[in-house]
């Protein structure tokens, strides 16, 4: 569970999932205050995220000496589809095979995988 909380100022929100706490907003030109992650970049921020725990865990279990995983995500668009572009930086000994490795668990992860699947959403205003 996850709740968002906004009140008169304009446009930051509370988020909580009960036992932390983040501020979500939208940038001074839109309105905004500044105060934390737009919506957006909260989303992007949970794929480069989990895409880099993901490929951690996967490395750590194989013995691969890795030294950090950086995960940059951009959003675009292709064929009036959206995309996300994620580009991946491993600093460590890796082969070419290794890396190919990689790239198809990034996609495996968690959030990949709920973005890729095109979920229906549903609302109710009570």
């Amino acid at each position: 569970m996850v709740k968002a909380t906004i009140n008169k100022e304009h446009y930051a929100c509370s988020v909580t999932n009960g036992s932390h706490e983040i501020v979500v907003d939208e940038p001074l030109e839109l309105g905004g205050t500044h105060q934390g992650f737009a919506p957006k970049g909260l989303l992007m921020a949970s794929l480069a995220s989990c895409v880099a725990i993901t490929l951690r865990m996967y490395a750590d279990r194989k013995g691969w000496e890795i030294d950090k995983i950086e995960v940059e995500v951009n959003v675009g668009s292709e064929n009036n589809q959206l995309l996300f572009l994620e580009e991946i930086v491993c600093t460590g000994p890796l082969t070419r095979e290794q890396k190919d490795r990689l790239e198809d668990i990034a996609q495996k992860c968690p959030v990949s995988k709920i973005l890729a699947a095109g979920n229906e959403i549903r609302s109710k205003v009570l």
